[in-house]
């Protein structure tokens, strides 16, 4: 989850360790989502991005595995996830909005691109993700779908500019989202990314693709998730593989969590839950392969 002012780098963190006790905690994002559901907008100002970074904050801090479980098996918190997830999804989206228009209407949008308050975060997941499917495939692929690329699509541009992927298709269920990244890349001068609105769910043409990314927000809850997930391994071709974003620890607070359980019909190959300043985890498996046919025994030979 990312909202910070568009004129200003993301905020220090400021939660100390002292400070950093599971009564704390609770109080914090108690205050956190009453005040997000105030607002009469998500749009980024500096009051909704202060809040937001400060939730990211609190997500994000370093914290003992058994406060972690407090926290989050807290009655108070789990009431609130859903809608904290809600509040984190609506805000990404309006400050991707922003930021699009903000570099399809710059006089220098390379430049305004790398001014995204995250760009050296999005710089810093794709490339683990990249050299994790270079672990487990020893190859480029050369055809990639990405789901859910949104109005910002930080991920496919990073994949074709500095890791050379030159076929990526991209989908969204927003109409807007899907225009607004199609002038974007227009504005860049980058024509090796084809974009089409669609919904996963009804999406019947997987099978040509090398790897499938699923984005974090795709899936509001874990059983939307985890349906497209079903999808997925129902229409991709045997062999292919499958990225999902996802999150761990009090990060779930931000995103859906995916787990092996919600991986029915893929095989698992990595798993990793970053403790950096990256947000997401990732998730890579594969549809497995089907078996070479055995030839028959021979029956015309003589003993």
């Amino acid at each position: 989850m990312t909202n910070d002012p568009i004129d200003s780098p993301p905020a220090s963190p400021t939660t100390g360790p002292a400070r950093w006790r599971r009564s704390d905690v609770v109080i914090d994002l108690l205050r956190l989502h009453q005040e997000l559901t105030a607002l009469p907008t998500l749009s980024p100002n500096p009051h909704t991005n202060a809040l937001f970074t400060e939730l990211v904050t609190v997500a994000t801090h370093p914290a003992d595995s058994d406060i972690t479980q407090q926290v989050l098996a807290d009655p108070a918190i789990r009431r609130i996830t859903p809608g904290l997830r809600s509040l984190c999804s609506a805000g990404e989206i309006e400050l991707e909005r922003a930021w699009a228009r903000r570099i399809i209407t710059s006089r220098d949008p390379q430049r305004e691109l790398r001014e995204f308050p995250y760009f050296t975060n999005y710089e810093q997941l794709t490339r683990l993700e990249h050299h994790a499917v270079l672990g487990v495939t020893e190859r480029a692929l050369p055809r990639m779908l990405f789901v859910g690329a949104g109005p910002l699509p930080l991920t496919s541009l990073l994949l074709t500019t500095q890791h050379g992927h030159t076929e990526i298709d991209n989908i969204d269920i927003d109409p807007e989202a899907t225009q607004l990244a199609q002038q974007l890349t227009g504005a860049l001068q980058i024509d090796s990314l084809r974009f089409r609105r669609a919904d996963v769910l009804t999406c019947t043409d997987v099978a040509g693709y090398d790897l499938v990314y699923v984005a974090a927000m795709v899936g509001p809850n874990p059983d939307d998730k985890s349906r497209v997930i079903k999808h997925l391994a129902q229409q991709m071709r045997p062999g292919a593989l499958l990225l999902a974003r996802s999150a761990h620890s009090l990060r779930t607070l931000l995103y859906p969590p995916l787990t092996l359980r919600d991986l029915t019909g893929f095989r698992p190959l990595v798993v990793l839950n970053p403790h950096t300043d990256v947000i997401n985890s990732l998730i890579i498996a594969q549809k497995p392969p089907q078996p070479r046919p055995t030839s028959p025994p021979d029956d015309t030979q003589a003993p």
